[in-house]
């Protein structure tokens, strides 16, 4: 199907983006970089209408401006505060997406459900611990993003423990790539440098993208 020509170009687009890194091809890689999340925003956009379309639309919309925005980080601090903007606005749309798709079974009874938002608050502190003295002017928009991907993360286990479909794995597992990515990122700019950084916040990150999208498709198919 036309929309699957999409899907698949950001595999394409994604595995080359990863290859040029790995080479140091930093350059090719930026160049590659402003047209991952067009492709999936097309494949999204193709799909069959569905409740929560637009908020997913959306959310690519303002993942796409933090790619662009922090191709010119280096530049100056400026691209990097508004990129961390655009994708802080990306993760409360993907907040109320997660809400949105509803409750499908009980889960406040469930101890797996607190035992997964104690790990959250914990990765919350201990994230916040090992940044903050180095983060100076940048520490309440740096803690107010932890905060936000952190209840990203906890909508997200909640729709794990939830929901009944197959579309929860892929959800969850987009959610916990994400922070894994943006956690990556903050170290590596803000605590020390970590080897191969780069590829690690790339692949994780990619990997979040398609996880969330691919598994929100999923979960209206199966509806």
């Amino acid at each position: 199907m036309k929309k699957e020509i999409f899907l698949k170009g950001f595999l394409i687009i994604s595995a080359i983006n990863l290859f040029l890194i790995s080479m140091s091809y930093d350059t090719l890689s930026l160049c590659l970089k402003p047209f991952l999340m067009p492709s999936l925003f097309l494949y999204v956009y193709l799909n069959d209408s569905f409740p929560t379309k637009k908020i997913l639309l959306l959310a690519l919309t303002f993942s796409w401006i933090g790619d662009v925005l922090l191709i010119f980080t280096n530049n100056n601090q400026w691209f990097f505060i508004t990129g961390l903007l655009a994708f802080l606005t990306a993760h409360i749309f993907y907040i109320v997406l997660f809400s949105k798709l509803g409750i499908l079974k009980p889960y406040k009874n469930n101890p797996f459900f607190w035992i997964g938002i104690f790990l959250t608050v914990f990765y919350l502190k201990s994230i916040l611990e090992m940044l903050l003295p180095s983060l100076g002017p940048l520490k309440i928009p740096v803690s107010f993003y932890a905060l936000t991907i952190s209840v990203m993360l906890g909508f997200a286990w909640r729709g794990f423990i939830s929901w009944n479909n197959n579309a929860r794995f892929y959800i969850l597992f987009g959610a916990i790539a994400f922070i894994a990515s943006d956690s990556f990122l903050a170290i590596n700019k803000f605590q020390a440098p970590i080897n191969n950084a780069t590829i690690l916040i790339m692949s994780t990150y990619l990997a979040a993208q398609f996880g969330i999208v691919y598994g929100v498709i999923k979960f209206n198919s199966q509806k």
